[in-house]
């Protein structure tokens, strides 16, 4: 959205500019636009950490309340190799649990 407002407003100040002023509008305007697009990254590049960082207080409270629930191979860990270890386990415990209720459905 910011950057279409900013398009237009450089369309228009284009349209109103006299020819011989015309390159040096159009070099500000492009450094404006660089300028807006820099600002843009930034800001993605921010809510993307802030993102990984919520995703990562996520796991690290899952693995503590399956800790307190006694699950076992549950404990805070950041090693990848005990992370992937953990999904396959939610992974096994997900579908061991589909197989029951599809065994509890057939039976009743």
């Amino acid at each position: 959205g910011l950057k279409q407002e900013l398009f237009h407003r450089h369309k228009e100040a284009q349209q109103c500019c006299r020819p011989h002023n015309l390159p040096l509008l159009r070099a500000a305007q492009q450094r404006e636009m660089e300028a807006v697009e820099q600002r843009i990254r930034e800001e993605q590049r921010m809510m993307d950490e802030k993102i990984v960082l919520e995703l990562d207080q996520k796991v690290i409270d899952q693995q503590s309340t399956l800790e307190k629930a006694g699950v076992s191979g549950f404990y805070i860990t950041t090693n990848p190799q005990e992370l992937t270890l953990q999904m396959n386990l939610l992974e096994l415990i997900r579908k061991l649990q589909q197989k029951e209720a599809e065994s509890e459905k057939a039976f009743s």
